[in-house]
């Protein structure tokens, strides 16, 4: 069974993710947590994480996911980063690109894809 933590201020998203999951128990997912980004290594760590999605809203919160993704690559190797990223910003999409290019995340999703796609993306990791 995958851990999940999701990383994110936006509590609809992240409830609706949490509903998502749960609902499929055959996705062997394991819904643990929604943290803000102060909590986000900390809470990998204690959650033992498996997979941290991790929500870029816009450009002001680029360098702070960046400066966590690598964080999480000094103290844990083993978990999974997914970026959620905004697809109408360029400068946030072209971050993404760079980050999962240099290994600090290794995949990312808009967050106009489908549901099925990002349950697809997590089942993957």
């Amino acid at each position: 069974m995958k851990t999940i933590l999701f990383i994110s201020s936006n509590k609809m998203l992240g409830q609706g993710l949490s509903v998502a999951i749960r609902a499929k128990p055959e996705l062997d997912l394991l819904w643990a947590a929604q943290l803000p980004y102060s909590q986000a290594v900390v809470g990998a760590d204690v959650f033992h994480a498996d997979v941290v999605i991790l929500d870029i809203v816009d450009q002001t919160d680029m360098g702070h996911a960046v400066e966590i993704c690598r964080s999480m690559r000094r103290k844990e190797q083993n978990v999974k980063i997914l970026l959620l990223v905004r697809p109408e910003q360029s400068v946030v999409r072209k971050v993404a690109v760079d980050t999962k290019n240099t290994e600090l995340a290794d995949d990312f999703v808009f967050c106009d894809s489908s549901l099925t796609y990002l349950i697809a993306k997590l089942e993957a990791l």
